[in-house]
């Protein structure tokens, strides 16, 4: 079966970074953290979609800055790659739609995310990306 593809914004400033919590009824992975992402359509990159995906979730405009991070996910229905971005907002002092918040890198750790986001958070606690570069 052919991976689903997805793609998704690790939006950092001023050592935060935007995560969401999925609905508790969610299909996969109710109640857990989450980057803003979803679906690469067929006519746009990874980076396109991460940037609309994270727009659309959470009203917060980025410009996505590189990729860092590509996980397969084998136990999804169906399978999914998906591949993950360094992002930084365009509005340094946009609000973010519920229910994603800015959450300090030291508190990342606090929060549930699935297991595909775990070679990220270790990125992001060794070295958090320059950002707006």
């Amino acid at each position: 079966m052919t991976p689903r593809q997805i793609a998704v914004a690790v939006v950092v400033q001023e050592g935060r970074v935007l995560v969401g919590q999925r609905a508790l009824d969610a299909r996969e992975a109710p109640g857990r953290a989450e980057f803003p992402g979803g679906k690469i359509e067929p006519h746009e990159s990874a980076a396109e979609a991460a940037a609309r995906e994270c727009l659309e979730e959470t009203g917060v405009a980025v410009r996505v800055l590189e990729r860092v991070y590509q996980a397969v996910v084998r136990d999804a229905h169906p399978p999914a790659r998906i591949t993950f971005h360094w992002a930084t907002p365009l509005d340094p002092m946009a609000t973010p739609k519920p229910p994603f918040v800015w959450v300090p890198i030291p508190d990342l750790p606090t929060r549930s995310f699935p297991a595909a986001n775990a070679p990220v958070l270790a990125m992001l606690g060794r070295e958090p990306p320059p950002e707006g570069r």
